[in-house]
């Protein structure tokens, strides 16, 4: 027994030691970016001038107030500071930023929120992208005018009306989170009295997550000041239910941020949760099986008592699996930040030797993105030691593992594509492996990743299938996707499908519908029949013509809203569709 135990220690020793000299990061020296003190909040990966590069957006909120940074990325490893542009103006209480599309116009758009003082609220910022990465103030938009103490922002099509809706939440005053609908226009209209607005919690980060599989984006929220954290599933438009005995909601915790990822491979996403304390807490991870969690005390990431704020799950070492850092501040004695390696299976060891697990200072937020497009994760930390610090960009020089790079746009669907699930199937280390990204607006707490979708592909020489679940309802293949290479996904363009069948009998076009969907078959067969059935699965009768190879349905007399087509053989289904009738 001894003996053996040694072994296993030694074993140990040998994976602990090989897993934290795996990672390869130096620290970068970019004038302003890296050389600026300020009281950084939100870290942000995004290219808002649309050219193939990430760019770099930091917050900044002391007390008093302090201009946010916007910095362009030059392809050369270099930055250009933007110093004239309205979203580095504000001279505000900035916390928590989101980027994305409000307008479907094709440019990245923004909101940043900010943190009152004094027992007085603060208004939160929109702007709008002119479409060459410059961009207008508009104080007058409906989410913009409320003065709160807000926390975080994110975009989400809540209502599938294909166009992103804004919520953010709200930690003192009246702690009630908002939430406004895009009217498709320019303009939003705030939403009261649905579940996601009624809780009256000091709130923190938001994650809109497929936690149970079923097609929709849910809502998990943090919850601080040792209250528990809040879930909401996704019952269809406006229609949401809390949930209170799921283990995620069970512990009282002060919890600031949070992060989902398919740590195991298994298709479902787990979940981790940041949390801070006056002597510190010990942070939290769930292992999700088909929308049941267990909670994972003996994690490598459960152990420390510490402060962490922001979060995000990474491949940084590109070998097919999602490691994990974690912001840590705060907290006298904490001046080191957590990185964790996964070993495949979701289990954590802890890097203790590189250069970005020993950085000192005190970190609130961070985002991951390929800022030189070399195909290996860099990153960026938005630091606030002494409300002083100078923020950091770690440039991630790994090699030897393969990887690609998916950048999804939505036709049908958001222009960003946020909501979609990512599917990549390769054969890594002898073993077919199905990795799965979500696409969203934020990650952890008040940051964004870069909306380019990322996979490490370890020792795959090529990349076996890719599927997209996109945020209108369909699912589509896309083939001759290499690896070591960025390829651009675009809604329509693939076939439809699914993992579990590599065969569709349908499509249907167009996609929203007013007056005539067209229902094409693979191959015509008299014994089909359909069956068009309302969002909340009531059968509906309507007008079907035949047409050679499929059918004409007529949608003129439905009310506007989702609705699902399912083909049938023989009484067995076929495969099923969503729609959306304008």
């Amino acid at each position: 027994m001894k003996v053996r135990n040694t072994l296993k220690a030694i074993l140990l020793s040998f994976v602990t030691s090989y897993a934290a000299q795996a990672q390869s990061f130096q620290e970068t020296s970019i004038p302003d970016l890296t050389t600026m003190p300020s009281a950084s909040r939100s870290a942000n990966f995004i290219d808002v001038n649309g050219d193939g590069w990430d760019d770099i957006f930091i917050s900044n909120g002391p007390f008093s107030g302090q201009d946010n940074m916007l910095y362009i990325n030059n392809q050369n490893n270099t930055f250009t500071t933007v110093s004239t542009d309205a979203i580095v103006s504000d001279n505000d209480r900035s916390d928590g930023a989101s980027f994305a599309d409000a307008d479907n116009d094709g440019d990245l758009d923004a909101f940043v929120v900010t943190f009152g003082a004094s027992g007085v609220g603060k208004k939160n910022y929109f702007y709008r992208n002119n479409g060459d990465g410059s961009f207008n103030y508009e104080p007058d938009i409906a989410m913009g005018i409320p003065l709160t103490y807000s926390e975080m922002a994110t975009w989400i099509d809540a209502n599938n009306d294909q166009n992103l809706d804004l919520y953010f939440t709200n930690s003192v005053g009246s702690l009630q989170n908002m939430y406004f609908e895009n009217q498709g226009d320019g303009s939003f209209e705030q939403v009261h009295s649905l579940a996601i607005t009624n809780d009256v919690l000091p709130s923190r980060s938001i994650d809109w997550i497929d936690y149970d599989n079923d097609g929709d984006c849910d809502l998990f929220i943090t919850n601080e000041e040792d209250n528990t954290n809040s879930l909401f599933r996704n019952d269809g438009t406006d229609n949401f239910t809390q949930i209170f005995d799921s283990t995620i909601t069970l512990s009282f915790r002060n919890s600031a941020g949070s992060s989902w990822g398919d740590i195991d491979n298994d298709g479902d996403f787990d979940l981790f949760v940041a949390n801070y304390g006056t002597t510190g807490q010990a942070n939290q991870l769930y292992i999700n099986n088909n929308g049941v969690f267990t909670e994972d005390l003996s994690s490598a990431v459960a152990v420390p008592s510490t402060n962490s704020f922001g979060s995000s799950f990474a491949d940084v070492d590109n070998d097919g699996d999602l490691d994990l850092f974690v912001c840590n501040a705060f907290l006298t004695g904490q001046n080191t930040n957590f990185l964790y390696v996964n070993d495949g299976n979701g289990n954590f060891t802890q890097d203790t030797s590189s250069d970005l697990a020993n950085h000192l200072g005190w970190t609130f937020g961070c985002a991951f993105g390929d800022y030189d497009n070399n195909g290996w994760l860099d990153i960026v930390l938005a630091n606030t030691l002494s409300e002083n610090q100078t923020n950091s960009l770690y440039r991630n020089t790994g090699s030897g593992n393969n990887w690609v790079k998916l950048n999804c746009s939505g036709i049908v669907s958001n222009a960003n594509a946020v909501g979609a699930k990512v599917k990549v199937l390769a054969t890594i280390n002898g073993n077919q492996v199905w990795q799965t990204r979500k696409i969203g607006a934020s990650s952890g707490y008040c940051s964004q990743n870069s909306y380019r979708v990322h996979f490490g592909l370890g020792d795959a020489t090529t990349i076996e299938d890719v599927l997209v679940e996109w945020p209108a309802g369909t699912t589509e293949r896309f083939d001759e996707i290499t690896i070591n290479a960025t390829h651009d996904i675009v809604e329509g363009e693939g076939s439809l499908g699914n993992a579990e069948n590599n065969a569709t009998v349908f499509s249907i076009s167009p996609n929203p519908a007013t007056q005539e969907l067209y229902i094409r078959l693979d191959q015509f067969n008299p014994e089909i029949s359909i069956r068009l059935f309302s969002q909340n699965g009531q059968q509906i009768d309507t007008e079907i013509r035949d047409y050679l190879d499929g059918f004409k349905l007529s949608v003129s007399s439905l009310s506007q809203g989702i609705y699902f087509i399912e083909i049938l053989s023989q009484n067995t289904s076929q495969g099923v569709l969503k729609f959306i009738k304008e």
